[in-house]
């Protein structure tokens, strides 16, 4: 009778382990969950990294502005940097695109750039490498420095203020008058302007439309149907202008039929 109870007792502790390790195995209540992956971007969760350098002398302060930031650069290197000195300019972002806008006195220059997470890029703004200038404002006083198709014309000087540019300085010989209106219209948002032509003698003018390409901030060139004539920004204060801009015979419309050889 004893050894019959024995029996049963050891039979029904045996029972109970069972269930006890099937109830275990079957739900995963003594499994111990795997830790957390380590996270390895050095940069911080989603992000990456710009890092900005250059290799020649840029006249005047460096700024960067990139998202709310602006940054200020006065180092020179040799080579590139390693991207992850700390003595380069540098700015950890979000992982995404940016403009970026790197300015000094008369440089200028823009970059489209994909920050991409845990990664490291260099922006090497040497002469605008990769980068575009873009389009800016005519304000000021602005110096040809070719004649171009137009003889005698290196020299002639161009004022733009109030939506106009009124010829302010005109060479012995050159075929625009004083207080000519030289451009007009000009548009920011596609940098073109309507640009005056003249035939040989000086006289029946008309208007072109141009584009305005920046090489910086102070040197342009006015790309027409008459040529390339490049300038330069030798001034941002306003000279003497008469602001009559019925000076020329004719002063409205666009026109591009006929003339092709005067600027």
């Amino acid at each position: 009778m004893k050894g019959t109870l024995k029996n049963i007792i050891a039979a029904v502790f045996l029972l109970a382990v069972m269930i006890y390790i099937y109830s275990c195995d079957s739900k995963g209540t003594l499994v111990t969950p795997p830790p957390p992956a380590h996270d390895t971007n050095i940069y911080g969760n989603g992000n990456g990294k710009i890092t900005f350098y250059r290799t020649k002398q840029i006249e005047g302060n460096i700024s960067v502005k990139v998202s709310s930031y602006i940054l200020n650069d006065s180092t020179v290197w040799q080579t590139a940097p390693p991207c992850d000195t700390n003595k380069a300019v540098s700015k950890i972002l979000p992982a995404g695109n940016y403009k970026i806008t790197i300015e000094g006195a008369s440089f200028l220059c823009n970059y489209d750039v994909k920050v991409e997470e845990k990664i490291c890029k260099l922006i090497n703004y040497t002469d605008c490498a990769n980068g575009y200038v873009g389009c800016y404002p005519l304000e000021g006083t602005w110096l040809r420095t070719s004649d171009g198709p137009c003889p005698n014309c290196k020299g002639l000087k161009v004022m733009f203020s109030d939506s106009i540019g009124e010829v302010v300085y005109t060479p012995p010989g050159c075929r625009f008058p004083l207080s000519d209106i030289k451009w007009k219209n000009f548009i920011f948002d596609n940098c073109t302007v309507l640009d005056i032509a003249r035939d040989e003698y000086g006289g029946s003018p008309e208007y072109q439309t141009s584009n305005v390409q920046f090489f910086s901030k102070d040197s342009l060139m006015i790309k027409g149907p008459s040529g390339d004539i490049p300038y330069t920004r030798i001034s941002y204060t306003n000279v003497k202008k008469s602001k009559n801009i019925n000076r020329t015979p004719f002063d409205n419309g666009v026109h591009t039929t006929g003339l092709q050889t005067g600027r």
